[in-house]
C-alpha cells in the first residue's frame, strides 16, 4: 500500500530562552498556536523578499512555488541569487542537456510538467544511468525516460533526435573570378 503523503512537515529548531519566551508572549497575545505565529511570520517574511531583475518586475516566492517539487527545483536552480547547490546544478544541467523532455522549445523554455512529474522522482537515477552509459550509448538515458513517460501514458519527445541532413549548395552557373 502506497503510503499517503504528509499535508505539513515537521521543523525542529534551536531558541534560546528568551526568544521561547518571545515566541509564547505573542502566540498568547493573539490566540494563536505557536505553528500559527510562526507560520505567519515567515509568510510575511517571504512576501516582503524578492529578487530584483534586470528587465521586468522583482520575482518574489509566488513565481518559483508550484505544487510539483520538480517543477519548483528546476525554477529555483535556475535562478543564480538563489544560490543552488551542486546536486541542483547538476539536476539542472542534465534537463537542459535533454530539454526536449523538461521544456517547450528549448533548455530554458517553460516546464513540461507532465513529463516534470513523471519523471523528476527518478531523476538522480536517469543521471546516474547517463553518466554510466555516455562513453557507450549516448541515448541510454533518455531512452530510459522515453520508457517512464510511455508508461505513464505521457507523449515523451521524438527520441533519439533524427539527425537533419544539411541541404545541399546548389552550384551556381555564374562563376566569378
Amino acid at each position: 500500500m502506497a503510503k499517503k503523503p504528509s499535508k505539513s512537515e515537521t521543523l525542529t529548531i534551536r531558541l534560546d530562552p528568551k526568544t521561547r519566551f518571545m515566541l509564547e508572549f505573542v502566540s498568547r497575545l493573539r490566540g494563536q498556536t505557536i505553528t500559527t505565529v510562526v507560520e505567519r511570520a515567515i509568510s510575511e517574511a517571504a512576501n516582503r523578499a524578492v529578487i530584483d531583475q534586470e528587465f521586468g518586475s522583482p520575482r518574489g516566492w509566488r513565481d518559483y512555488w508550484s505544487v510539483a517539487e520538480g517543477e519548483r527545483a528546476l525554477k529555483m536552480a535556475m535562478e543564480d541569487q538563489l544560490h543552488p547547490t551542486f546536486e541542483e546544478e547538476r539536476r539542472l544541467a542534465f534537463c537542459q542537456r535533454f530539454w526536449e523532455f523538461f521544456f517547450v522549445g528549448n533548455q530554458n523554455g517553460d516546464i513540461r510538467r507532465a513529463n516534470v512529474e513523471v519523471l523528476w522522482s527518478r531523476i538522480d537515477e536517469f543521471i546516474d544511468l547517463y553518466e554510466r552509459t555516455k562513453a557507450t550509448n549516448y541515448f541510454a538515458a533518455g531512452e530510459a525516460m522515453k520508457e517512464a513517460l510511455l508508461s505513464a501514458n505521457v507523449a515523451p519527445p521524438d527520441w533519439p533526435k533524427k539527425a537533419t541532413p544539411k541541404p545541399k549548395k546548389e552550384l551556381d552557373d555564374d562563376i566569378p573570378f
